[in-house]
């Protein structure tokens, strides 16, 4: 049986089990830059086309307990977040998009909507559970993967984003230093 499969059938039998930050299994970077999203109005995503930017990048669906309250948080992050160079991308695996429409508008959610259902990108990377986060730093590169949305990990993780903008303020206050 698929690895998400299981993980949604241990969900529902034995509650979400706490999972601190971890290092992403290999191969997640390429797949994550190169997969096809359907967005919002404005059209289709990659992940790639964010290299710059901080990205968290969150899979959800609107069954998913967890996921409703970690989606929460992480619509307040994407407002503090608003004109630096962060991201944050939700990503819907609900089979039918219009069951993820619904909840973000009766949650009164902001986030953009970008599904892929159960089959695209959460199957391409054997996502080990829902909700999951991803964050990956300017270049791209994955840094953390975040199981369960607890408060503890999203606070891990909100720390994490902070010192990755920090680093790249330090970074470009240095390179104009050095260019003027």
């Amino acid at each position: 049986m698929h690895r998400l499969a299981w993980m949604v059938l241990g969900s529902l039998v034995l509650g979400s089990t706490p999972c601190v930050a971890e290092e992403a299994p290999g191969g997640w970077e390429a797949t994550l830059a190169n997969h096809e999203l359907s967005g919002p109005d404005n059209g289709p995503l990659r992940i790639g086309d964010l290299q710059g930017d901080v990205v968290v990048v969150n899979f959800w669906a609107s069954w998913c307990k967890p996921c409703r309250k970690e989606l929460r948080v992480l619509n307040d992050w994407a407002d503090d977040l608003a004109g630096q160079a962060a991201s944050v991308v939700a990503v819907s695996i609900d089979q039918d998009r219009k069951h993820a429409e619904r909840f973000l508008a009766d949650a009164g959610l902001t986030l953009p909507l970008y599904h892929d259902g159960p089959n695209g990108l959460a199957r391409a990377l054997d996502l080990p559970s829902l909700p999951c986060t991803v964050l990956l730093d300017s270049q791209g590169r994955v840094i953390r993967v975040a199981r369960d949305g607890s408060t503890e990990v999203l606070q891990e993780l909100r720390n994490t984003v902070r010192s990755l903008l920090d680093e790249g303020q330090t970074a470009r206050r240095a390179t104009e230093g050095a260019a003027g």
